[in-house]
């Protein structure tokens, strides 16, 4: 097993802690209108989205130079911080794939989009309720499927995917959204492998 990169987990861990101080005043926006007088998110907004994008950047400029990576080791550990940062109990049921090949992509891109699309399927989510994870081979892609079994329904959740889309859609993946108006959610990311001898 390889060593966990110190530098990777903690650039990881601030970015989660970033990306869950905007959900929050995202959500607080939503909740207070936009004819509340004594709230300026806008502050708030440019501060987290520096930092967000000071994040991304170390965190991209910590990946190892072997742009091949462990699909199934990024969504455990990812899915950890993620927990501990959302502050709720969530029952989280794992189908990890173990025949899995490496994703052609640097570890710190996967890292980022796993935690996106992890914050927005966990943002569905109350206290007791479903997340279920599930990765597998498909053809020349890896994917990882998030579910949410909850209960919240989130009318901004189209908007809110527009950027892990086209994240994914720039490392040769894809990105694929069905959402219902009781608060379900699957997300689906698409990720190239690495091919093996014989497969090109």
């Amino acid at each position: 097993m390889t060593n966990r990169d110190p530098d990777l987990d903690r650039i990881t861990h601030l970015l989660g802690q970033c990306l869950g101080r905007i959900e929050e005043q995202s959500y607080r926006l939503q909740q207070l209108g936009d004819d509340d007088g004594e709230y300026d998110a806008s502050d708030v907004f440019e501060h987290e989205t520096t930092m967000l994008q000071e994040l991304i950047a170390g965190l991209l400029a910590s990946a190892s130079a072997s742009r091949a990576c462990d699909l199934n080791r990024i969504v455990g550990q990812v899915a950890q911080g993620c927990l501990a940062e959302i502050g709720r109990p969530i029952v989280v049921r794992q189908r990890l794939a173990q025949d899995l090949p490496p994703i052609e992509c640097a570890p710190g891109q996967v890292v980022f989009a796993v935690q996106r699309a992890l914050m927005l399927a966990l943002g569905q989510l109350e206290a007791g309720e479903e997340l279920v994870m599930t990765t597998r081979r498909e053809h020349e892609s890896v994917v990882l499927e998030l579910e949410s079994r909850g209960t919240a329904h989130d009318r901004h959740l189209r908007e809110r995917t527009v950027t892990l889309c086209e994240f994914l859609a720039g490392l040769g993946g894809c990105c694929r959204v069905q959402a219902d108006p009781q608060g379900g959610l699957l997300l689906a990311l698409e990720l190239p492998h690495t091919l093996a001898a014989g497969e090109y």
